[in-house]
């Protein structure tokens, strides 16, 4: 039981190690060996994607970019316009470099990987599932808009993983999941990063009871994402042998599904977690972070989000007269 366990993390990490294996020939795009896409590079910043088998043209693929002084790097926008059924999509703080960056992208997010043709019909299906992780219009502080059941799907080698991961979207922080499981369990066993040069790792408790009533232990993957156009926090759960316990007819998926939900909303700011993570991830964003709240007891400064580090506001007061 533990040896399969075992392998599936371990093919759980080399997924976010080394991801699918993108290859192009004459602007076809092969993943894991099989062809996905056929991309045509216009320029630096415009792609057109096409229909492998009918050679369809199906989305224009264009990026901006801003660079954003208060973190001295470049902000991107990816803008894609669906042709056959004439809809546009906005992403936000996803950097696609090149061809196989593009690729990446759409393979990580499911599009064009179901066998069925791809008519007008499948591509509007795909339009409104993707929509759905793109923009979050609010965002709620101990809640959520809605929950994606998504796929988390990976060929290593000859070894497949499907593994189902529950997304609570638009929620306050994308550390909702990870806090829960910290101030619940202590600190995580283990940790992924999903691209070298990351901060912000996927978090592993092994062995952990999370149903009272249940006399069960189970692995948690909790991970997140935050952009400025969306955010989620979310987690996939394995029991002792490895198996997914938010698959379909997983028979706790619903009482863990609930259970999560229960956590964001009682999530609060007290216990530890943020000092550990970011002390053991990224030192400098604590200080950061710690100057801020100095400066906000003392001046009357903007949100971090829009205050540059330089320019806060001090509020002077006349001195009453004697």
């Amino acid at each position: 039981m533990k040896k399969q366990l075992a392998i599936l993390l371990c093919l759980f990490c080399t997924y976010f190690s080394f991801g699918q294996e993108i290859t192009f020939e004459d602007e076809l795009a092969y993943v894991d060996g099989k062809p996905y896409v056929k991309i045509e590079k216009k320029s630096k910043r415009k792609y057109f994607v096409y229909d492998v088998k009918t050679n369809e043209k199906l989305l224009k693929v264009k990026v901006q970019s801003r660079y954003n002084k208060r973190y001295n790097r470049y902000d991107y926008d990816l803008y894609f316009y669906f042709y056959p059924i004439k809809k546009d999509l906005l992403f936000r703080d996803v950097a696609v470099e090149d061809e196989t960056n593009l690729v990446q992208f759409l393979y990580d997010e499911g599009m064009f990987q179901s066998k069925k043709e791809i008519t007008t019909t499948v591509l509007l299906e795909e339009f409104k599932r993707l929509s759905a992780r793109a923009k979050c219009e609010k965002i709620l502080k101990n809640d959520f808009s809605q929950i994606i059941n998504d796929h988390f799907v990976s060929i290593v080698q000859k070894d497949t993983i499907v593994i189902n991961e529950m997304k609570y979207r638009c929620v306050y922080t994308a550390f909702y999941t990870k806090k829960a499981m910290y101030d619940r369990f202590g600190k995580w066993h283990k940790v992924v990063f999903p691209y070298e040069g990351s901060r912000h790792p996927n978090l592993i408790w092994k062995n952990v009871k999370l149903l009272e009533e249940l006399d069960k232990k189970f692995t948690v993957i909790a991970r997140g994402y935050e952009g400025r156009g969306t955010i989620y926090a979310s987690m996939m759960i394995l029991d002792e042998k490895g198996k997914d316990m938010l698959a379909k007819n997983a028979p706790h998926r619903f009482q863990l599904v609930e259970l999560f939900g229960n956590f964001i909303k009682k999530s609060n700011k007290e216990g530890d977690f943020y000092e550990t993570y970011w002390t053991t991830f990224d030192p400098e964003r604590w200080k950061q972070i710690q100057e801020y709240k100095r400066r906000k007891n003392t001046t009357r400064a903007r949100s971090p989000f829009f205050q540059k580090p330089s320019q806060s506001r001090t509020v002077i007061r006349n001195e009453p007269k004697q």
